[in-house]
């Protein structure tokens, strides 16, 4: 065998061992659009959960965390507990003085699942926000999901995901107000979250669907 067969021949095993390596990182997993799908696709798996109904009113949250391991985090100048009549207590930021307003869910313990509500958008929006789901893989596939605001303000909108590679970050980007000036005044309530979780192979992640009007999602994937 010549030097230059074998060393297209390297090339090839070289090039097939990395394809696989892609396909074998790429993250498997199933989002849900109401609390009831998603614990029942957890099949009693233990969770935690955090309502904020334990903290006094105007607590800082920053750096706080939230549940084992959870934090959340905002490009605004402050991340605080809110409460309203029709809402409960939240987790809510201010001041709305950028162009966009976005809530990061720090998530560390290998969480594989995880949910939360979105509460007070506004049904008279023009645009909707955006949705990211992001793993300890690196895979982009679930980010930028158009979610459209619900019937009311005080309608809460669920989101969760079990995955077969930790969750590491969610993102939740706030769509455009009326006036566009800025963009919607949403709080984050009701984190849940769960570790171990049934394995993809159980079947079980086809149990749930997407369940929320308006959910679209990009495929997306770096670029080789």
């Amino acid at each position: 065998m010549t030097k230059f067969k074998l060393t297209i021949q390297v090339s090839l095993i070289a090039a097939a061992a990395l394809a696989a390596m892609d396909s074998a990182q790429a993250v498997t997993a199933t989002l849900f659009g109401t609390r009831a799908e998603f614990l029942t696709a957890l099949a009693g798996a233990p969770t935690v959960t955090q309502d904020f109904e334990s903290y006094a009113v105007g607590t800082s949250l920053a750096g706080v965390q939230l549940l084992p391991g959870v934090t959340m985090s905002t490009n605004l100048a402050s991340l605080n507990v809110f409460s309203s009549a029709g809402i409960g207590k939240a987790a809510f930021a201010t001041t709305r003085n950028q162009p966009e307003t976005f809530y990061d869910i720090n998530v560390g313990g290998a969480y594989k699942a995880f949910g939360f509500e979105i509460n007070g958008y506004d049904p008279a929006t023009t645009g909707p926000g955006f949705l990211s789901f992001f793993f300890a893989d690196g895979d982009i596939t679930y980010t930028q999901i158009p979610v459209l605001p619900p019937a009311t303000e005080t309608t809460a909108l669920f989101f969760g995901v079990i995955a077969d590679k930790a969750v590491t970050k969610i993102r939740w980007s706030e769509g455009p107000e009326l006036n566009f000036s800025c963009c919607e005044e949403t709080v984050i309530d009701n984190l849940i979250a769960a570790q171990p979780v049934p394995e993809p192979s159980t079947g079980l992640l086809l149990a749930g669907g997407m369940g929320a009007a308006g959910w679209l999602i990009r495929r997306r994937r770096p670029a080789p």
